[in-house]
Formats: structure tokens, C-alpha cells, sequence
């Protein structure tokens, strides 16, 4: 019994994601809030594993190319602009053109993290726009660099933004000094 309740610990302790837990994401913007907010200690939540520049990066490849598939099998153009702009994917089709913002987590994407430039462009774009989350994206870490694969995808078009969705993180507050 013990092997068995160790192997659970071990498993527990490598996985990106454990249900029931925030999103990893969620939990990195909480607590760079609170770091910058002056705080002594960010409340964790959760186990408290964060992910490292290299895991985010896979895991952004990885859901933008699953994204670029979806699209082109879709007959439309995709080019890659988040590099250059406040979204990810510009779409091309006859007349017809898409935004796209796309989220990828390794989490069951209930939530996710948007900044406050991606909001306002995406409500501008409307409803020529689109938000693409890619969930359940699975981390291998045994291989440098690091890869991500799997991943279901989820397509909202067109996107709109409700208030209701979105939950304030943090504030800048303009002091008059």
C-alpha cells in the first residue's frame, strides 16, 4: 500500500494539472499580482507548481499550430501575427477576415488568463473575431527542450466579451504623487 500511495505522490507532484486545482496560469497572474503589489506571500492555491518559460512556450506552439490546422483545413489563410500584434492569428478568406486570440493551457481551460490589450482589441474586432482555447495540453518533460502535445480544441466565433466573464486580478492605482 505504501508503493502504491508513493507512485500517487510521485504522480501528483510531475503533473502539470490536478483537477479540482486552478489553472496553473491563473495561479502565475494571482501571484505576479500580489508579488507586485508588494505582498509578503502569494496565497498558492493549489499544489503550486508553476510552469517555466520553456513549458509556456511550448505549450503557445502547440496550441497555435493546432489552431493553424483547424483553420486551413477550413479552406482559410492563417498567418501568424502575435509576434507584432495583440492577437494571435490574422484570417484570410475571399473578403472575409478573423481575429483570432488563442489560449493554450494544460489545464481543462474552465479559465484562463487574458491581458487587458487582448480584450480591448478582441471587442473591437467583433464579430469579426474569434477565441480558440487549446485544454488538456500534456507536457514531456523528459526531452530538452521541453514538448508539448495533445490538446483539445475549442473555438468560439464570434467572440463576445461579457463582463461577467472576466475577474479583475489587479488594478494600477494613480497616486496624484
Amino acid at each position: 500500500m505504501a508503493r502504491l500511495l508513493g507512485r500517487l505522490y510521485k504522480a501528483t507532484d510531475d503533473a502539470t494539472y490536478v483537477p479540482g486545482d486552478l489553472p496553473v496560469e491563473v495561479r502565475e497572474a494571482t501571484q505576479s499580482a500580489a508579488t507586485t503589489a508588494n505582498r509578503r506571500s502569494a496565497r498558492k492555491g493549489g499544489q503550486g507548481f508553476l510552469l517555466t518559460a520553456a513549458e509556456r512556450r511550448a505549450i503557445e506552439k502547440r496550441s497555435v499550430l493546432l489552431a493553424t490546422e483547424h483553420f486551413e483545413a477550413q479552406g482559410r489563410t492563417v498567418k501568424d501575427v502575435g509576434a507584432s500584434k495583440s492577437y494571435d492569428l490574422h484570417l484570410t478568406r475571399g473578403d472575409e477576415k478573423l481575429h483570432v486570440e488563442v489560449k493554450g493551457t494544460t489545464s481543462d481551460g474552465s479559465q484562463i488568463i487574458l491581458t487587458r490589450a487582448e480584450v480591448e482589441w478582441q471587442r473591437k474586432f467583433g464579430p469579426d473575431n474569434a477565441l480558440v482555447i487549446v485544454h488538456s495540453i500534456a507536457l514531456d518533460r523528459t526531452v530538452e527542450p521541453v514538448t508539448a502535445t495533445g490538446g483539445v480544441l475549442h473555438c468560439t466565433s464570434p467572440w463576445a466579451i461579457e463582463e461577467e466573464t472576466l475577474t479583475v486580478i489587479s488594478y494600477i492605482h494613480r497616486t496624484g504623487l
